[in-house]
């Protein structure tokens, strides 16, 4: 099921496909842990959601991934959808950092939870993990989903306007 893309980006912003500017100043986070179909929705509704979810809670390879957790997501953002209400997916590595190994396995697991949420027109995106090789995670992340907007917090890695600065 390929969707159509409702954003876009450029100079390191975000913008609705009809040319209107969004915000990501005041973004509301949320962790996927925390959420299911009858969680309640924040008040604000103009800006994107930022939906954390930890490489632990993915899982950490392919034999253990967390599909509990990531139909639980799906259902949130499936009521996302209804509600014409949007969300940026943040993928967390951990605090140890990653070794060389492992920066495959987590855009591996990063690359399940997005196949897992690939029907939900709320997901506008994910933002880059500083620990993963950004070119990697974008490419790997970008041959089933070519409408996500990639986002970042790491000056090096907007040097790539097309990539939204959170």
């Amino acid at each position: 099921m390929k969707l159509e893309p409702l954003f876009t980006s450029k100079d390191n912003s975000l913008f609705a496909i009809d040319g209107t500017a969004v915000s990501t100043e005041n973004c509301t986070p949320l962790s996927a842990k925390d959420l299911t179909a009858s969680s309640k929705l924040p008040a604000d509704n103009k800006s994107p959601l930022l939906v954390s979810i930890s490489w632990e809670e993915i899982g950490l390879d392919e034999t253990s991934y967390n599909e509990e957790l990531l139909a639980n997501l799906r259902d949130y953002l499936k009521v996302l959808d209804e509600e014409n209400r949007f969300a940026i997916i943040v993928p967390e590595a951990g605090k140890s950092g990653l070794t060389a190994a492992q920066k495959d396995n987590f855009t591996a697991s990063c690359k399940h939870c997005a196949r897992r949420i690939k029907d939900c027109k709320s997901v506008i995106g994910f933002a880059i993990p500083e620990e993963a090789d950004a070119a990697t995670f974008m490419e790997e992340l970008s041959q089933k989903h070519a409408h996500y907007i990639y986002f970042s917090k790491n000056a090096s890695v907007l040097e790539n306007s097309s990539i939204v600065k959170i």
